[in-house]
């Protein structure tokens, strides 16, 4: 049966329904023929019928895009896209750790080279940080065992009879070494021993190891024996002579009976002594001027210092010299810091009462001189007053 249009006049060269839906005009026409199996032509328009996506109808009963007859895969799109930006993160962080353990590396490594001195530590002393001088470290040595000195001193405190021996620890911290020495020491002396030269008085303290120890006045010598001390280095400096240590003096002013009094010596074992030592002695009234012009004439002067002036306690001292600006110097055998300056003559002067001086005697020929000088023998021993 042949189909017709709206006008339902047949059309020519119509077909049956097996056949095709339209003719084409000749070989030169274009466009395919499509297969009547897949189309009809209907009061309504084109349906399709087997071919385009199945089971799916656009507006008009038309058929879309056949999508899955290609295999488009969107969501492995997604996947290349964001694995190429995952890598390049990954790559980035890689980069950032390696940066990270280079600047670790390089910090270590100059952290390593900067500390490598003190991990070797002072050769010195290991107490002290290593790149210290030599001169810094010894003064820190220095005081750090006189700390750990000092601290032993304390521990065993019930070892000291004589509570004036732990006062000297913690009043003169050079004296610490001694103090901390003298429970198990010997209670000897021994003898100086060093060179002396004459016209040069030696600096000595009381607390010397080689006379400290003895017993002197009913203690130890480190804390009685200003007088001798004193002595010893007036002796030294005007003979030269290294023979006649602290100790030795001061077993002689005990046995002249002389270790009394606050300073542990009388001013009378000076005058008694002296010819015995070799020395000549004279006293004056203690005023500056005297102590001036006692220190010009070459002679070496021990002061009976009272309490409370020089230092707390009354003691001996010696002066060896007066410098150019009228200061004198001053040589304490029990302070290292009363000795570690000049004086004032006016302020050493105040501080006692008697001016007790020590000379190498004359000999005949300058005694002569200078009584022609003064006119009489006894202007030379004619006390000053002040």
């Amino acid at each position: 049966m042949t189909r017709t249009d709206r006008d339902r006049r047949p059309r020519s060269g119509g077909s049956s329904m097996n056949g095709s839906s339209r003719q084409y005009a000749g070989a030169g026409d274009s466009r395919a023929r499509v297969p009547s199996q897949t189309t009809y032509h209907g009061p309504t328009g084109t349906r399709s019928r087997g071919g385009g996506v199945r089971g799916h109808r656009g507006r008009g009963g038309r058929g879309g895009y056949p999508l899955r007859s290609r295999s488009i895969n969107f969501q492995g799109g997604r996947n290349r896209i964001f694995g190429i930006d995952r890598q390049l993160l990954i790559l980035g962080a890689l980069a950032v750790v390696l940066l990270v353990l280079v600047i670790v590396g390089v910090s270590s490594c100059v952290r390593g080279c900067s500390s490598e001195p003190a991990q070797s530590g002072n050769q010195i002393d290991s107490r002290v940080a290593a790149g210290v001088s030599e001169e810094l470290t010894q003064q820190f040595a220095t005081e750090l065992n006189r700390n750990e000195k000092l601290a032993a001193i304390a521990a065993s405190a019930d070892r000291y009879a004589d509570a004036g021996l732990l006062e000297l620890a913690l009043s003169v911290p050079e004296a610490i070494d001694f103090v901390a020495a003298y429970p198990d020491a010997e209670k000897t002396a021994q003898p100086y021993g060093d060179a002396v030269t004459q016209g040069e008085a030696p600096q000595l303290w009381c607390w010397d190891a080689r006379w400290g120890n003895v017993d002197y006045a009913g203690r130890a010598l480190a804390i009685t024996g200003s007088g001798p001390t004193a002595l010893s280095m007036a002796y030294m400096g005007l003979t030269g002579n290294n023979d006649k240590s602290p100790a030795d003096l001061a077993q002689q002013a005990s046995e002249a009976e002389a270790a009394t009094g606050d300073s542990a010596m009388a001013a009378s074992f000076l005058e008694s002594s002296a010819e015995g030592l070799g020395l000549s002695y004279k006293s004056y009234t203690s005023n500056a001027d005297n102590l001036s012009q006692a220190l010009d004439a070459g002679t070496y002067v021990l002061l009976e210092t009272k309490a409370g002036s020089i230092t707390s306690t009354a003691h001996w001292i010696l002066l060896v010299s007066e410098n150019e600006d009228g200061s004198i110097t001053v040589y304490d055998p029990t302070s290292p810091d009363v000795s570690a300056h000049p004086w004032a003559a006016a302020t050493l002067a105040a501080s006692t009462d008697t001016i007790h001086a020590l000379s190498l005697p004359k000999s005949d020929e300058d005694a002569n001189a200078e009584n022609s000088e003064n006119g009489t023998a006894e202007d030379t021993t004619t006390t000053t007053d002040e």
